[in-house]
């Protein structure tokens, strides 16, 4: 029963010292304390701690608090684990109108915004690839419907202009310069396709006049030089592509070969030829040279040994079936005259047969 009297006593004895206190005049502005600490002191101020942790502010609970430094101990871990994420809080960013951390925002955006760019470069991408195998399906198609766009256009146009100064008649107007715009399309598309493909024939003549006006070639194989009518030449490249939503013109290349026949030797030329913006820019002029002992010459007059492997070695893929065709000149040769001389037999067989008939069809009519 002491116990409890004396507890009153200490909580009557404070409460007379804090009342018999002077007001003590005013200070300098109070020091910002952390929300954490007041409710670390005063627990039961904050409503997120159960009621149970709440400690009663009774005199006879304070006393027990003091007395027993065991239990403040105990109330003080408990409450320290209940406040230690308000109170990182609390302390790391106490000023509540400061500016937020930039880089901690740019960290959390900089992924989202890395998510969504992937996807769509990559859907990018896939529709790109759908739009260039659509343009290389029809191409031909979206090409005779722009030409006849063009056309169109053009003949209204014409036909504005000259029907706002002359007089024309309705039907020779509108045909008249159907007929023009027509032919101007018509021969603008030839331009380009002369411009933007190449043409084997005409790199042969480039060829064989490289080749006649070259002192070394003229010198081995003896002049003049004369070419034949069996060539095998590949086309690559070339076209309007689509890449990345980007319309570009690709370069056409054209790899040309064929047999020649000098004074002294025969040989076979390789050629490879580039349209470079309407130009043909020749990247490889060589002549192979069959020797008697040994293997094959070949003399460079434009390129070199990596020119020549180029592709693949695409050019000595072409030269086979060349060097095949032309050892098999004599072989079909003889066959032919083989075949003339049958055909000849058989024609001089169906003429005596013929006469014979016609001999028999006059004696059965004479008797």
């Amino acid at each position: 029963m002491s116990k409890p009297s004396s507890s009153k006593l200490i909580f009557l004895r404070y409460l007379h010292h804090h009342r018999s206190k002077p007001l003590s005049p005013p200070k300098s502005p109070i020091p910002s304390i952390p929300v954490s600490q007041i409710l670390f002191r005063n627990p039961k101020l904050n409503p997120l701690i159960p009621s149970s942790l709440k400690p009663h502010l009774l005199p006879s609970s304070i006393s027990k608090v003091y007395q027993n430094p065991s239990q403040k101990l105990i109330m003080e871990a408990n409450l320290s684990r209940i406040f230690i994420g308000f109170r990182y809080i609390s302390t790391g960013n106490s000023n509540l109108g400061g500016k937020l951390d930039v880089n901690l925002l740019k960290g959390r955006i900089k992924g989202p915004v890395m998510t969504v760019s992937k996807a769509f470069s990559r859907y990018k991408h896939a529709v790109g690839l759908q739009i260039e195998a659509f343009w290389r399906r029809n191409s031909l198609v979206l090409v005779g419907a722009a030409g006849v766009f063009v056309c169109v256009l053009l003949w209204r146009i014409m036909f504005g202009i000259a029907n706002t100064f002359i007089g024309l008649s309705e039907g020779m107007a509108k045909y008249g310069f159907l007929a023009l715009s027509t032919a101007i399309v018509a021969f603008s598309g030839l331009y380009l396709r002369s411009r933007y493909t190449i043409n084997p024939d005409k790199v042969y003549r480039m060829a064989m006049r490289k080749l006649n006006t070259s002192a070394d070639i003229l010198e081995v194989m003896g002049a003049p030089l004369t070419g034949s009518d069996l060539r095998a030449y590949v086309m690559s490249g070339g076209g309007i592509t689509l890449k990345n939503f980007k319309a570009g013109l690709r370069s056409k290349r054209c790899f040309l070969i064929f047999p020649i026949r000098g004074a002294e030797m025969k040989g076979l030329v390789s050629v490879e030829v580039k349209n470079k913006k309407g130009k043909y820019d020749m990247k490889l002029l060589s002549v192979d040279l069959p020797m008697a002992t040994g293997p094959d010459q070949r003399l460079f007059l434009i390129g070199d040994e990596e020119e020549y492997r180029i592709g693949g070695g695409l050019i000595s893929e072409l030269r086979d079936p060349v060097v095949k065709a032309m050892a098999a000149a004599k072989e079909f040769e003889a066959r032919d005259i083989k075949e003339d001389k049958e055909d000849a037999q058989k024609e001089l067989e169906d003429a005596e047969r013929k006469h014979h008939e016609e001999v028999e069809k006059i004696q059965r009519e004479g008797s």
